[in-house]
């Protein structure tokens, strides 16, 4: 028995030791190409470009950031403070309106009974079977007919748009987790449904409302491929844009390794900062089940 007992405890300490070394692993693998691209960004050229690369910087150096904060304006790309601008006007717009939408639909589909809400529902979820990339052409046309070429609304809108199924979806579940007598207390007490919804659902589903806000900050904030047809002013291009034309050299066929790693750190910084702060009701917000009283 003695023996068994301590079989066990082996065994459970394996696991347990096993489960730590994996998980540093993954740490190590996921965290070094964020690792490296901080380190080539403080490098000076003689060091960036060699046979033997090192681990460390020698003779660190902030000479990349400065180059590329102070670089002069192009007739072939705009500068780092104007891109950075306009990503931030354009995700902080998604963000904001995808919440609106999503927290209004999922209400209405969820508390409210809605008629045809749950065939409603699974139409708003379909669109997620659809590759997106299928819908850029009439897209690109609707956007062009409808004016919204070179403007921060139209990426705004297309960002929104795509966020729709998933902050839906989202939001419902954080709603649907929430207990159904809180809100007929409130009505009992003559709360109308909006301020039952401000005052009382919505504050129990911030972990999944913060969950949609930064996926939708991430989707917007990343993106390339809609800035790339959608923008063609050097004033209204976004940081990712900005970046493949200090990557390509503008006009030169050259990549410029410091300045690219130094913008890669100043652009995925507020993504990084922002999940930092946000991590708790994030998890929380994806890991929230939609278990109804």
């Amino acid at each position: 028995r003695d023996l068994h007992k301590e079989y066990r405890r082996q065994r459970q300490m394996c696991i347990r030791d096993s489960y730590y070394l994996t998980n540093v692993i993954l740490i190590i693998v996921i965290s070094f190409p964020i690792y490296w691209t901080l380190v080539s960004s403080i490098k000076p050229p003689n060091e960036l470009i060699t046979s033997t690369p090192t681990f460390f910087p020698i003779n660190p150096t902030l000479e990349n950031y400065d180059k590329i904060w102070n670089l002069e304006p192009t007739s072939s790309r705009g500068t780092v403070g104007s891109a950075f601008k306009n990503s931030a006007v354009v995700s902080i717009g998604t963000v904001i309106l995808s919440a609106i939408i999503s927290t209004l639909a999922a209400y209405a589909l969820t508390v409210l009974r809605t008629p045809f809400r749950y065939f409603i529902f699974l139409l708003m979820i379909m669109p997620i079977l659809i590759p997106g990339i299928s819908l850029l052409i009439p897209t690109y046309i609707l956007i062009r007919k409808l004016g919204l070429m070179n403007s921060y609304l139209g990426l705004i809108l297309m960002h929104s748009t795509g966020m729709l199924t998933l902050g839906i979806f989202l939001m419902r579940n954080a709603f649907m987790s929430i207990p159904k007598s809180l809100r007929e207390v409130a009505l009992l007490e003559g709360s109308s449904e909006l301020r039952i919804m401000f005052s009382v659902m919505l504050p129990l589903a911030i972990p999944g409302l913060l969950t949609l806000m930064v996926f939708a900050l991430y989707g917007s904030w990343n993106d390339f491929i809609l800035a790339f047809l959608f923008i063609n002013s050097t004033d209204m291009e976004m940081l990712n844009i900005f970046l493949m034309k200090i990557a390509l050299g503008g006009s030169q066929f050259d990549t410029f390794w410091g300045l690219l790693n130094a913008g890669a750190i100043i652009s995925f910084l507020p993504i990084i900062l922002f999940y930092i702060f946000l991590q708790q009701y994030f998890v929380r917000g994806v890991t929230g089940s939609a278990v109804k009283e």
